[in-house]
């Protein structure tokens, strides 16, 4: 029997469903008497017996051992999350709770937003949430450079997302302010449609800069502030709240403790929003599917986020046991990115 005969069989699905249910409840193997008290049409404990030996068989349920009870494989998680998860409304104070980020972003840096709406999303979903937000390929807005001593200087760049990055140089002792003014103003006024690399590049291959009054040194400046941006890995804001959220439901301390490393790795995470994310929609990967959770028993549901333009920004996520209430997380994903979208194009 296969996933498509189990679809048009109401009994199997409403049998797989119940114990699904109350496998996500309890975390515990889910036996026949146990469901036949819980099915409406209290069907006998052997029928429904025979049933979950079919969806055994069907490689969507196993057990421990023989006289035990059953509960999903990661086959079975797929099935369900495909083909019977509906998603929940938002309660009201779910929603009040996130409808405050909007309301308090006012005034705030985008880095600000994106830590409060990754720690509200983790709060309210009691799993790990994450935020991705890549500002490597993004077209430049805007560039600073700001005088903060002798021989110092900070340069701010701003992308088309609105993300700020802010990043110290060493500079010439003997720069005063009008050859940090004349490096910004070029690089705003020719430059400030281009990708990091098309900056980096056309700097460096100008030659009529010395024409516009860029010296050599203002050259120089600007040389070394996309570079320390263009080469910087935290040029992608990658945050991770609620690690603590799995303790709670970790059944294999051995695990946990990877899964924890793992997700205190930057290089970890972005790896594996690299693997998932396509700005495609609502994502949903269990267990095996993807390369960091391959011996792991969670799941990740990712939603992206867009700018003014419909472009993609940025995901967030949040990471939690496969047996998770499917239809309340992905709801939850789903508004704060939204949320987070809409600020965005707001502020942007």
């Amino acid at each position: 029997m296969g996933t498509s005969d189990i679809c048009k069989n109401k009994r199997y699905i409403d049998i797989f469903k119940k114990l699904v249910d109350v496998y996500i409840e309890t975390g515990e193997p889910v036996g026949s008497r146990s469901l036949s008290k819980m099915i409406d049409n209290q069907l006998s404990p052997a029928t429904i017996r025979n049933v979950m030996a079919d969806l055994e068989d069907a490689g969507i349920l196993c057990s421990d051992h023989s006289s035990a009870g059953r509960k999903p494989t990661e086959k079975g998680w797929r099935f369900f999350v495909n083909t019977l998860v509906e998603t929940e409304n938002i309660t009201d104070i779910d929603k009040k709770s996130l409808l405050a980020l909007a309301k308090s972003s006012g005034g705030k840096s985008i880095e600000s937003i994106l830590e409060d709406a990754t720690d509200a999303l983790s709060k309210l979903s009691n799993c790990v949430s994450l935020i991705f937000s890549s500002t490597t390929n993004e077209s430049i807005k805007h560039i600073d450079f700001v005088l903060l001593s002798p021989g110092k200087a900070i340069v701010i760049i701003v992308n088309e997302g609105g993300i700020v990055e802010n990043r110290l140089i060493d500079i010439p002792k003997d720069v005063d302010i009008s050859v940090l003014e004349k490096a910004r103003n070029y690089i705003n006024d020719k430059l400030a449609v281009m990708s990091l690399k098309e900056l980096q590049n056309a700097i460096y291959g100008e030659v009529t800069l010395e024409k516009n009054g860029i010296d050599s040194l203002a050259k120089e400046i600007m040389a070394s502030g996309i570079d320390i941006i263009k080469n910087d890995e935290n040029n992608d804001k990658i945050i991770v709240k609620g690690q603590s959220n799995l303790i709670s439901k970790a059944r294999d301390i051995k695990t946990l403790e990877i899964l924890l490393k793992k997700l205190d790795e930057k290089k970890s995470v972005r790896n594996l929003l690299d693997e998932l994310i396509n700005g495609q929609g609502i994502q949903i990967f269990i267990g095996s599917e993807t390369k960091m959770f391959e011996l792991l028993d969670c799941s990740i549901i990712l939603a992206p986020y867009h700018d003014s333009n419909n472009k993609l920004i940025g995901t967030i996520g949040v990471i939690g046991s496969t047996r998770m209430r499917y239809s309340k997380e992905i709801s939850l994903v789903t508004y704060t990115a939204e949320i987070i979208g809409n600020i965005i194009k707001k502020l942007f």
